[in-house]
């Protein structure tokens, strides 16, 4: 992390998430202080949650680890909405890749929250399932101009279509199966792209968690049958880059 008073900060945060009583999800300035302090590695994540503390939080206080996982998919559909073109947005979506690596894992492990992501939040009004949001998020934010990828020809971060209108087979990652036009390359791009598929690949790994005998293993994974079905628009152009890259 940044430095140590960023790191009192998060651990503070963490704290007050497994104290008695929950965290109302309109305390903004909590859920602030966990996706935007100056995370600078997963490392960093792995070192200031380690797995007793998350275990602690899914056991003592499981309203806030439910509310810290809406409260961060949030963030990230609110990323995509905005179409994350501020330098502040782009950090949060990091950050929030960061948490949500670390603490799913934990969710997977713990039968009674298995279907966590795939039931109909009580609370919320919109009613759409908070894996989906997850998963369409993080395919968004694959091909975000400035972000994941480069903008096309000479234009700006404020000139590019927003993302939810964005057609991403024009941004594939590299030239090859499907894309014969070379694509511009960025090491920011690539390390973004990184933090991004490291969470998808948490998420698609929930059979990892499941015991030998389980029952679960006989239905199909429902992250990897979102992801690759066509309610995800970017399934294709996904495919291709990750088959060129």
């Amino acid at each position: 992390m940044g430095n140590s008073d960023s790191k009192i900060s998060f651990q503070r945060a963490v704290e007050q998430l497994g104290s008695p009583g929950p965290v109302e999800a309109g305390d903004v300035a909590v859920w602030d202080q966990l996706c935007q302090e100056s995370l600078t590695s997963i490392q960093d994540v792995f070192s200031l949650l380690p797995a007793e503390e998350i275990r602690k939080l899914r056991e003592d206080s499981p309203t806030n680890l439910s509310t810290l996982c809406y409260k961060i998919v949030e963030k990230l559909t609110k990323s995509v909405e905005s179409s994350c073109r501020t330098s502040a947005e782009q950090q949060t979506v990091l950050n929030s890749c960061r948490l949500l690596t670390r603490l799913i894992p934990f969710i997977f492990e713990d039968p009674d929250w298995r279907s966590f992501f795939w039931s109909s939040p009580e609370q919320q009004d919109d009613q759409t399932l908070l894996g989906k949001s997850l998963l369409l998020a993080i395919s968004d934010l694959l091909f975000c101009p400035e972000f994941t990828v480069s903008s096309e020809g000479n234009r700006n971060r404020d000139e590019v279509d927003e993302l939810v209108n964005l057609d991403s087979c024009e941004y594939i990652w590299e030239k090859g199966v499907g894309f014969d036009q070379p694509a511009s390359q960025s090491p920011q791009h690539h390390h973004n792209r990184v933090e991004l598929l490291r969470l998808l690949l948490t998420c698609l790994s929930e059979s990892m968690y499941l015991p030998p005998t389980n029952d679960g293993h006989e239905n199909r994974n429902r992250w990897v049958h979102l992801l690759t079905s066509p309610d995800n628009r970017h399934a294709l152009p996904m495919f291709t880059s990750l088959i060129n890259t």
